[in-house]
């Protein structure tokens, strides 16, 4: 080993880290503080309606009926048919939005509805929840909300379907929606076909003639006990849609013109 090797110091050891610092004490714990999170909302069930007040809901109707009679002629017809309570379905054609306040404007009691899923995530979500409306995804089979009507009726409510499943545009009725009839047939509980006419000229013209109808409520029943069928179902929406356009005048009928002898006899006069 030569002298030039001998020469060279030692290597130094720094001193650790986080333990002591150049004077050799100990250099201070952090504190860590943790700060709670603000507790996330529930997410509200969609599918279980709002339940409005009584004294609420009696008032909005009352103010709705003098409304509604001060820019429109309303006519009853039938109204003996409304059964006194719940549970039953009211099935209804649909002309108008106005149809919404005015099918059930006239039952005795708080009702629900299905409406379309896409009402609950815009500006009037609140309204319609505010209503006792569920959701339903149109164009599927939305077994959630079948579910949701079947708990409301073994509730006791009086739940309101529109027939057709969405507004007529043509204020004509179109195919009856099967949803509606599975609905009955599951539930055991009697339908209330309702007409209304005359509600697409309500916001149109001051003073229009509103013409509502109620029929004979109806109980349907699976033929093979208590399962349901397709042919069920179909013969149920057949009854229920030549129901609703035997109270309907001629140019209202739409794809249910061709009435059956027997709900012929039955179609208004005038």
């Amino acid at each position: 080993m030569n002298q030039e090797q001998q020469a060279q110091p030692a290597p130094q050891t720094p001193p650790p880290t986080g333990t002591n610092g150049s004077d050799g004490q100990e250099a201070p714990q952090k504190t860590v503080v943790q700060v709670p999170l603000p507790k996330a909302k529930p997410e509200k069930n969609l599918y279980d309606p709002y339940v409005t007040p009584t004294v609420l809901y009696n008032a909005i109707r009352t103010v709705a009926i003098i409304l509604l009679s001060l820019v429109s002629r309303i006519k009853l017809r039938s109204r003996y048919n409304i059964p006194k309570e719940g549970p039953f379905i009211i099935a209804s054609n649909h002309l108008s939005w106005t149809d919404v306040p005015l099918v059930p404007l006239f039952i005795p009691g708080k009702v629900v509805y299905m409406a379309k899923e896409e009402l609950f995530h815009g500006k009037v979500g609140w309204l319609v929840r505010f209503l006792g409306a569920f959701p339903v995804k149109r164009g599927e089979a939305d077994r959630r909300a079948l579910r949701a009507a079947d708990e409301q009726l073994k509730k006791g409510k009086i739940f309101v379907i529109f027939a057709e499943g969405t507004r007529s545009r043509s204020h004509t009725l179109a195919k009856g929606n099967n949803g509606m009839s599975y609905i009955a047939l599951r539930s055991g509980v009697p339908v209330l076909p309702v007409a209304i006419h005359g509600s697409e000229n309500v916001l149109k013209k001051f003073g229009a003639k509103v013409t509502i109808t109620y029929g004979k409520p109806i109980v349907f029943t699976p033929k093979n006990g208590k399962k349901v069928t397709n042919e069920d179902i179909e013969e149920t929406t057949k009854t229920i849609m030549y129901s609703i356009a035997s109270m309907l005048p001629a140019q209202y009928r739409g794809v249910y013109s061709d009435l059956p002898p027997e709900f012929a006899e039955k179609a208004p006069r005038d």
